[in-house]
């Protein structure tokens, strides 16, 4: 049938598609309302496809907040100041001598010393004294200045020699600091402590050790020792008969 439509046909067909286009929009209103419960649709064009294609965003779990303990502050260490080391005093040599001495005999010393400074005045007695107890350990050494040995005092005639040796003496003495400490320490409420009275202890320290030396013969013991040294090196040298003579005093 080749009938043509007419003008109220195609109006009915008009009236049908609307019908249809709002019944499809009012289905996707409401499945657009029940998926946005879930997630919110975005719409991302694609280079395909000329509509529109439907993502669902995928939620982020939001990390768990955790408690974090606070940090104990350590207390820190206070360093130690080092203590920084003086330079090195300058030393002038003043005189270089050369020694000949035969040491031969050697004592090993302790005294005491008890040094007290007298008051000069009413008012030092007053204010108190100054007085320090020291005990100082030493040693005073014997023997001959070899170095005043003449040309004349020494006679060789074949295997037998003379030497005529000065006479002993103490060669030197000393305080030793590893011996000698200050016991006791006694100033004056409102006295000043004297500074010069330990050296002058140390003197008279030595001075006594040396005296205390001569009152046990120590010489006498220098003289036996040197000849007796002196007459073993000569025969080792050859010498049969040796004679050591020192002149007595």
């Amino acid at each position: 049938m080749n009938e043509q439509l007419k003008p109220w046909h195609i109006a009915l067909i008009a009236l049908i598609c609307l019908a249809l286009a709002s019944a499809v929009g009012s289905l996707a209103f409401v499945l657009g309302q029940r998926l946005g419960a879930a997630a919110t649709p975005t719409l991302i064009p694609s280079p395909t496809s000329p509509f529109p294609l439907l993502r669902t965003a995928t939620p982020t779990a939001q990390p768990s907040r955790t408690s974090t303990p606070t940090p104990t502050s350590t207390p820190t260490r206070t360093p130690t100041s080092t203590p920084t080391p003086t330079p090195t005093p300058r030393v002038i040599i003043t005189d270089v001598q050369a020694l000949g001495r035969l040491e031969t005999s050697r004592f090993m010393m302790q005294t005491v010393i008890d040094l007290e400074r007298e008051p000069a005045n009413v008012w030092e007695e007053f204010l108190g004294t100054d007085k320090l107890l020291l005990v100082a350990g030493g040693e005073v050494v014997a023997g001959f200045d070899l170095t005043q040995v003449q040309k004349a005092d020494i006679i060789v005639s074949g295997d037998r020699v003379t030497i005529v040796l000065p006479a002993p003496q103490i060669l030197y003495s000393k305080v030793d600091n590893d011996l000698t400490y200050v016991y006791e320490r006694t100033t004056g409420l409102f006295r000043s402590p004297d500074l010069r009275i330990e050296s002058e202890a140390r003197q008279l320290a030595e001075r006594a050790m040396i005296d205390r030396a001569l009152e046990g013969q120590i010489l006498s013991q220098a003289e036996v020792n040197g000849r007796r040294q002196l007459e073993a090196l000569l025969r080792s040298l050859g010498f049969t008969e040796v004679l050591i003579l020192v002149p007595t005093e």
